[in-house]
C-alpha cells in the first residue's frame, strides 16, 4: 500500500485556502497542523472557525503544543495543568476527525531534576485513556535531545505505557546516540516496541532547522523500516517550500523504485 504523504502546515502557512490550493496542486494527501505556534482558542465561536479551517483542507493529523506544556514535569501541579490542557487537544483531535495527536515529552531537553518519570508514565497513560474514550489516538515522538532521544529510555517509556509512536527520522539522525556511532536511524526504529503510527520525514535536525535528504540513499533504509513496520502516514516535516519539495522529490523517487508493499502486517 502506498503511504499517505502529508505536509507540515508551516511550509505554506496557516491560511486554510492557501493550504488547500497547495495540497491540491502538489498532490499531497493532507496536512499535519503544528499547534505549538497555532493554539486553538477557548472562545467557542473562534474555536469553531479554526476547527472548520482544519477540516476544510482535508485529512490531517495534529501536533500538540509543547513549549509550555509538560505532563512529565516534577511539579505535580504544573504537570496536572498540562494534562488538563492536552486533554482539550485530544478533544479537538476527535472533533475534527484527525488521524492522531502527536505529543512531545521532555521537550527542549528538560533536565532530570525538572522531570518525574512516575508522573510522566501516569499522565501519559491517563491521556491515552482519554483519547481511547474519544475514539482517537495519541502518539509520542522521539526527540533529538533529552529523555526520548535515547533508544533505551524511549523504549522503556513505550513499554511502561503502551504508547504508539510518531517516528521522527531527523530527530533520530541528529541524536547524540546516532551521532556518536552507537547505532543507526534504522537501529533506533527497530528498538521501538510499540506500534509506529506515523513518520516525520526529513534527513536531520540541526538546531531548529530541518535538513532535506539530497538523494534516496540518504533515507531509503529508514523508509524501508517504516513500511516494514506498517507505517503509512508520512509527514514531510519541512518548514520551507523549497526543502519540502526537495524531500518530496526524494520520497517520490523512492516510492517509484520500491515494491508495492514492504509491510509485515500486509
Amino acid at each position: 500500500m502506498r503511504p499517505k504523504l502529508l505536509l507540515c502546515h508551516l511550509a505554506v502557512g496557516k491560511d486554510p485556502a492557501s493550504l488547500r490550493e497547495y495540497v491540491t496542486a502538489h498532490r499531497y494527501d493532507g496536512v499535519e497542523w503544528g499547534l505549538d505556534g497555532l493554539r486553538v482558542p477557548v472562545a467557542r465561536g473562534r474555536r469553531q472557525r479554526i476547527l472548520e479551517g482544519f477540516r476544510s483542507v482535508g485529512p490531517c493529523s495534529l501536533h500538540a503544543p509543547y513549549t509550555d506544556l509538560e505532563i512529565g514535569h516534577r511539579d505535580a501541579e504544573y504537570a496536572a495543568a498540562a494534562l488538563r490542557i492536552l486533554k482539550e487537544y485530544v478533544d479537538v483531535t476527535a472533533e475534527v476527525g484527525a488521524h492522531h495527536l502527536n505529543l512531545h515529552v521532555g521537550s527542549h531537553a528538560l533536565e532530570p531534576e525538572e522531570r518525574s518519570w512516575d508522573t510522566l508514565v501516569a499522565n501519559l497513560t491517563t491521556l491515552m485513556e482519554h483519547a481511547a474514550r474519544r475514539g482517537t489516538l495519541v502518539t509520542v515522538e522521539n526527540l533529538r535531545v533529552g529523555l526520548t532521544s535515547d533508544p533505551e529510555t524511549f523504549a522503556a517509556l513505550l513499554r511502561a505505557t503502551g504508547a504508539p509512536v510518531t517516528f521522527d527520522l531527523g530527530h533520530a539522525h541528529g541524536s547524540a546516540w546516532v551521532q556518536a556511532g552507537q547505532g543507526s536511524v534504522v537501529d533506533v526504529l527497530k528498538s521501538i516496541p510499540t506500534r509506529i503510527v506515523a513518520g516525520h520525514l526529513y534527513l536531520t535536525e540541526t538546531g531548529d532547522s530541518h535538513v532535506p535528504p539530497a538523494a534516496v540513499a540518504d533515507v531509503a533504509a529508514a523508509l524501508d523500516g517504516l513500511r516494514a513496520a506498517g507505517c503509512d502516514w508520512w509527514v514531510l516535516e519541512l518548514h520551507r517550500q523549497d526543502t519540502l519539495e526537495q524531500t518530496r522529490r526524494v520520497v517520490d523517487e523512492y516510492l517509484a523504485k520500491s515494491p508495492p508493499s514492504l509491510s509485515n502486517t500486509a
